[in-house]
């Protein structure tokens, strides 16, 4: 709960977001993602629930959630009832060099290309929401 709370404060904070950086990409095999190297989603799962530092946060029926201590990583996994499991996706928050806060997500998904490309384009809206709601101050 404690990062749901940090979470939501550092979003508050961060009313002049600028735009984010999305890398997407359909993988099988080893990758890296906001600093955790892994073999596939499943082992991005058990890193991130090894973590000391990520904490599961209320979800969804078709996510689970980790947040960071300090509110600025959050990974998102689909269930195995979602269609575009197994996926994982990383979005971390970081200063660009006028100071300005930016949101970096990176998606991993191995599923179809279809449901993958669906999945990114979610992503992408929630970003593009947020964005909007916080330059609104909403």
């Amino acid at each position: 709960m404690k990062a749901v709370v940090m979470a939501g404060a550092i979003l508050s904070a961060i009313a002049g977001t600028s735009g984010a950086e999305t890398v997407y990409r359909y993988k099988h095999g080893p990758s890296t993602m906001c600093g955790i190297h892994g073999a596939d989603s499943g082992d991005f799962l058990r890193q991130v629930r090894a973590q000391g530092s990520l904490h599961q946060a209320p979800a969804s029926e078709r996510f689970d959630l980790f947040v960071s201590d300090d509110g600025l990583t959050q990974w998102v996994f689909t269930k195995p009832s979602e269609k575009a499991y197994p996926a994982v996706t990383c979005r971390r928050f970081d200063k660009d060099q006028q100071g300005n806060w930016i949101a970096n997500r990176e998606l991993r998904c191995e599923t179809d290309s279809p449901v993958c490309d669906r999945l990114a384009d979610e992503f992408q809206k929630l970003d593009e929401q947020l964005r909007r709601s916080l330059a609104n101050g909403k």
